[in-house]
């Protein structure tokens, strides 16, 4: 037990004494970021090690190991100021590995468009929408021993605007000798720059105002700049206590290093019972942050056999905020 404390504090001070500097806003495809299941938000974004579900997938593409029958999965999130977020994924597993298939969606409502001679609206309207779509493959190496890798397709719209990207996700995870003690990695995001192109950047303009005789409607784009994807690494550590039978509680530490913001560490504790029938969960998330203040979350989730040997699983989560309207999310997933 002190070995265990020990490598937590360990980890917790280096993250501390970690580089802070922040480069917030320097993003783009920043939807990547944002957490969009019900089991990892309710645990504060303590989930790098894993857990027996599809939207594991998200957080750390090695861990959908756990998984050893075709299993899919459903999210939905209101996010603020009526952002909706969807999230599905599947997993199948084989002898050769463990396949996963993925996507993100990401829209707002529609906005109606202002200009300075009309204030109150034109009358059209257009909206923001972002989608990644994933294939990852995932394999234990050994009984303890396992990684995996997410390849991401990104497309951003914005009216008539779009950028495309590229990404790739990469895991891993350890059952470490010391008893109930489980580590996790993540890098994610890792790809190419997105830039901003389509028929709203098209202007025409007069190359030389100082010539009468040239042609003053030349068609011309505006030459956006490339901004880097939103790269991030994730360390963590799971602790696992089994109680009275098959009941169990698990407390996790993640360090999360983004490429555009400060270093944070998320927590998380849960609490399965009734030989995993039913979960309650907590966390905090972004501690130490210098640009945000600590995130809170709660949830939890009800997992029952149903038609036989299928598994239903029904989680909530709810992450109250200061400024905007509260955030909660809705998964729900079958075990075949």
């Amino acid at each position: 037990m002190m070995k265990k404390l020990l490598l937590l504090n360990i980890f917790t001070i280096n993250l501390i004494l970690a580089s802070s500097i922040s480069k917030v806003g320097t993003s783009s495809a920043k939807f990547l970021s944002v957490p969009v299941d019900a089991w990892g938000t309710g645990r504060g974004g303590a989930v790098v090690t894993g857990f027996e579900d599809p939207s594991t997938l998200f957080w750390n593409p090695a861990t959908i190991t756990f998984i050893n029958r075709i299993s899919t999965h459903f999210s939905y999130t209101k996010w603020f100021e009526d952002i909706n977020f969807n999230y599905i994924a599947t997993v199948i597993p084989s002898a050769s590995g463990t396949l996963g298939i993925n996507a993100t969606f990401y829209n707002t409502d529609p906005i109606e468009v202002t200009t300075e001679l009309f204030q109150e609206g034109t009358g059209e309207y257009y909206s923001v929408n972002s989608t990644a779509i994933g294939f990852a493959y995932a394999r234990s190496l050994t009984d303890k021993f396992a990684i995996g890798a997410n390849a991401k397709y990104i497309v951003e719209n914005i009216y008539h605007c779009s950028a495309t990207g590229f990404a790739i996700d990469i895991g891993g995870y350890y059952i470490t000798p010391w008893k109930n003690l489980r580590m996790g990695f993540s890098i994610s995001n890792f790809g190419t720059k997105m830039q901003m192109t389509g028929e709203d950047l098209l202007v025409t303009i007069d190359p030389d105002p100082s010539n009468s005789g040239n042609n003053d409607n030349i068609n011309a784009y505006y030459a956006t700049d490339k901004f880097d994807l939103p790269l991030s690494m994730t360390i963590g550590m799971a602790w696992d206590k089994i109680y009275w039978g098959n009941n169990k509680i698990t407390v996790e530490v993640d360090g999360i290093y983004p490429s555009d913001n400060y270093a944070s560490i998320n927590t998380g504790i849960e609490w399965s019972m009734f030989n995993d029938v039913i979960h309650l969960r907590s966390g905090v998330s972004d501690l130490f942050m210098k640009s945000a203040k600590p995130q809170y979350s709660f949830g939890g989730g009800i997992r029952y056999p149903i038609l036989g040997k299928m598994i239903l699983n029904i989680n909530y989560a709810y992450q109250p905020s200061i400024y905007f309207r509260n955030n909660e999310h809705f998964s729900i997933s079958i075990i075949f």
